[in-house]
């Protein structure tokens, strides 16, 4: 069987005696071969240049831009766009020189979630809050909402350049914030410590001992004036009842242990009232009087 065919190494045509012959004689063949693997070492001295500069970049704490480019798989450019943007931050050297950490673009890559972008026609927008929305009806911060949102992973989608945050989701979280509602009096710490004196740590300790209801609006803490007052009063009343270590000891001329002693001897309650041990004044007077 015969084939006319022309040579891939010097284009001549020859008759070949197999379909699968390329070319026309053993010499031809050689040349072609050798010139296989050089291509061969070519293309692979190629790949190795790409894949260095990504290598080296991979043990890099900081990265000219050209590196971070090649790093993220991005052109140059579009590093410009994000350290303008400032989605991502960068450091200038000098005039010409200005370096990235590489900690800096994992920390962007985290906290920029892939966020569904819904089309517009598709989206019910009634079953959604703004930012400002969620801080105008609940009182708080807009930053607070937007390092809230993405901390708990409320669902969320992006209109243009518009997040809307699930109502749902928004309406519970805040559920537990919620005050009555014939609460209308309120006091802030600096009131508090005005009128009683108190430190604002006595002020924390009060509110949690007596389950004061408080709220806080536009990162202001308020706490029930009714509640409070009501806490105090009890507690003066509470104060007549019942001497201190202290009290005791001033009154009737005693020293600490000389009052210990009375009570642990004659078996007298006592309690503990933060950090002041209390107990009741009937049962101390009626122990000194029969020692008077």
């Amino acid at each position: 069987m015969e084939v006319r065919k022309i040579c891939q190494w010097c284009g001549k045509p020859f008759i070949a005696q197999k379909t699968t012959t390329c070319y026309c004689s053993h010499q031809c063949s050689n040349l072609g071969y050798k010139d296989r693997i050089r291509e061969r070492k070519r293309q692979l001295k190629r790949s190795q240049e790409l894949l260095q500069p990504r290598q080296a970049a991979e043990v890099q704490d900081f990265l000219s831009f050209a590196q971070a480019a090649k790093l993220m798989g991005v052109t140059r450019q579009y590093i410009y766009k994000l350290v303008k943007e400032s989605k991502l931050r960068a450091s200038r050297i000098s005039g010409k020189k200005s370096l990235i950490r590489r900690a800096d673009i994992e920390l962007m890559m985290k906290t920029k979630p892939y966020e569904r972008i819904m089309p517009k026609e598709d989206f019910d927008i009634t079953e959604y809050y703004t930012a400002e929305e969620i801080a105008e009806k609940y009182k708080v911060n807009a930053k607070w909402v937007w390092t809230y949102t993405r901390q708990h992973k409320v669902p969320k989608v992006r209109i243009r350049q518009f997040n809307y945050y699930s109502k749902k989701h928004i309406d519970a979280a805040f559920a537990k914030y919620e005050v009555d509602s014939d609460l209308t009096e309120w006091y802030t710490p600096e009131e508090i410590q005005e009128k009683y004196g108190m430190t604002r740590v006595a002020i924390r300790s009060q509110v949690y001992r007596n389950n004061i209801p408080s709220k806080k609006e536009h990162g202001q803490i308020y706490y029930s004036k009714l509640h409070f007052d009501l806490s105090k009063t009890s507690e003066q009343e509470s104060k007549a009842e019942y001497y201190t270590v202290k009290e005791a000891m001033e009154k009737f001329k005693l020293s600490r242990d000389s009052v210990y002693g009375i009570l642990q001897f004659h078996q007298i309650n006592r309690e503990k009232n933060g950090r002041f041990v209390r107990f009741l004044k009937v049962e101390f007077d009626r122990v000194m009087g029969v020692h008077k």
